[in-house]
């Protein structure tokens, strides 16, 4: 091993390529490593000195150059947080002594104490690479350590109602309120293909970020039937390149239709710009374009547009992504049942809630594991291991209280059937299974959902003040118990629940309502 404390200055490279291929300037104190991640490195002139500064910048450098950008950018942190920890004001370090790491680690509790950890194979990293600026004790020191590590899937396995998995009742209310913005033009097509493919592959932010119109696939099968599918590049692997890897997700025809008619916006939007492109040319556009980005190359050499159209110039950032998502849940204002609150929605929750239902129906950590893009079954087992019971056989009392928050009703109760939409027409009358009136149907156009069941959840039911609303609450409970004492499967049981909510909150309405004209009339 090299003697630590000798003051050698190395003389880094001038500039280095990471492993996707973008070259950085070492000697800046700002590196771009990707169109997401730029590390500024400022705080090695405020607390190091050499040997201590040389050896940091060029295991960082290694770094750089071997990993991604991300674990570049978290290692820079955790060295930087160091420092700030245990160097008093001015102070500049030479040295990473282990006085030093002691101190630190005096910092940390049960919680943050892997940061120490990921920090050591930082500091080992150094060392190996023969890098001068650490006092010799620090290895055995670090050897010596038994660290905790990360605290993983905690959210998931205490069910936290705020980043834990969505309950059904939950997801099934934010995809309606999505449906029903899109349908509405309250979003654009671009935020409903976002937020839909994350909802149904459970993807990060950075590889949505990486798609191509090029990775959509559109097939027919043997019976004339439209097959879609989306090659989604990988991310996480372990010296992989960009867009090196990609893992092929079936699309519902739903989904791939939506997809599709993206992919022909983003060209026609740019082939407006620039006529004189075809469309192998366009088939390289992000399916997530960031149009600021194209809008500035404008003037530029075609040569060179095409070389930016080619690479990621014109991939939206991975924070946008997520950042977008975020926006349209809120905007959605989607109340929990569980707490009352509109559901806050970002990326890792969409992935948690994929694991935690794929558990619930009885699938191993392996085929979890596939699902959430993993490389092996680590952290796809957190979702198999004391799987709690999600699903409880609803009591009567409680959801009569839970049916307003759950927001399943998205009709308009009415008094008579003459003040309904539609209410002329005897065609327009939704029955129940006896036969009694519940309500009007709204739409002109043709459905072929089940009434009632599927009405009591469409924005186009009108529910009547006298509708026979308890008979069908009576019949979607006695079937909910029949399928549970025919399956004993909670899951399959609860299929109904949020029509079952919907139903509890016109019951709710009307007595509310019957209560109103009683008072009016009594007034009167």
């Amino acid at each position: 091993m090299a003697n630590n404390n000798l003051s050698v200055k190395v003389t880094a490279p001038s500039t280095a390529t990471t492993p996707d291929g973008i070259e950085f300037d070492t000697s800046a104190r700002h590196w771009t490593l990707s169109r997401d991640i730029t590390i500024s490195l400022r705080w090695i002139d405020e607390f190091l000195n050499e040997p201590a500064k040389t050896g940091a910048l060029s295991t960082l450098i290694h770094y750089a150059r071997t990993y991604s950008p991300a674990t570049t950018c978290m290692m820079s942190g955790l060295l930087h947080t160091l420092l700030c920890s245990v160097l008093l004001r001015d102070e500049k370090a030479s040295l990473i002594t282990p006085y030093m790491l002691m101190n630190y680690r005096g910092t940390l509790n049960s919680t943050t104490e892997h940061y120490l950890g990921s920090l050591r194979s930082f500091l080992m990293c150094w060392v190996e690479l023969g890098h001068f600026g650490i006092e010799p004790e620090v290895v055995p020191l670090l050897n010596g350590w038994r660290l905790r590590g990360n605290t993983k899937g905690l959210a998931v396995r205490i069910t936290c109602p705020k980043k834990g998995a969505l309950s059904d009742l939950e997801f099934a209310g934010f995809q309606q309120r999505l449906l029903k913005a899109f349908e509405t033009g309250d979003i654009t097509l671009d935020h409903f293909v976002l937020v839909t493919l994350f909802m149904a592959t459970g993807r990060r932010p950075c590889q949505l970020a990486d798609i191509k119109a090029l990775d959509f696939i559109e097939t027919r099968s043997c019976d004339g039937l439209s097959e879609f599918v989306l090659k989604v590049p990988r991310r996480k692997q372990r010296g992989g390149r960009w867009r090196a890897e990609f893992k092929a997700i079936a699309l519902t025809p739903e989904i791939g239709m939506a997809v599709r008619e993206l992919i022909v916006e983003n060209e026609a939007t740019f082939l407006a710009l620039w006529p004189g492109f075809t469309t192998p040319v366009t088939k390289q556009l992000p399916l997530f374009v960031a149009w600021q980005s194209v809008l500035k190359m404008k003037h530029v050499a075609l040569d060179s547009l095409l070389l930016s159209i080619e690479g990621e110039a014109f991939h939206r950032r991975s924070r946008v992504l997520g950042i977008r998502l975020e926006q349209v849940a809120k905007s959605l204002f989607v109340l929990s049942e569980r707490t009352g609150s509109p559901i806050r929605v970002f990326p890792l929750r969409l992935r948690r809630t994929i694991g935690t239902r794929a558990a619930r129906e009885g699938y191993g950590a392996l085929i979890i594991a596939e699902l959430l893009d993993h490389s092996d079954t680590q952290s796809a087992s957190i979702y198999t291991e004391n799987l709690p019971e999600h699903v409880d056989p609803l009591n009567e009392a409680v959801s009569m209280q839970l049916a307003p928050l759950a927001q399943a009703f998205a009709g308009v109760l009415v008094d008579l059937e003459a003040e309904a939409l539609r209410g002329s027409d005897i065609g327009s009358r939704i029955r129940t299974e006896g036969g009694s009136n519940a309500g009007t149907c709204g739409h002109y156009g043709f459905c072929g959902a089940c009434a009632p069941v599927a009405c009591y959840t469409c924005r186009h039911f009108q529910p009547w003040l006298d509708g026979e609303h308890n008979e069908v609450l009576e019949t979607l409970r006695s079937e909910r118990s029949r399928i549970f004492e025919a399956t004993r499967d909670p899951v399959m049981s609860s299929v109904n629940d949020r029509t079952i909510f919907a139903v509890i909150e016109v019951i709710r309405r009307c007595e509310f309502r019957r209560t109103e004209l009683k008072g009016a009339s009594y007034i009167g």
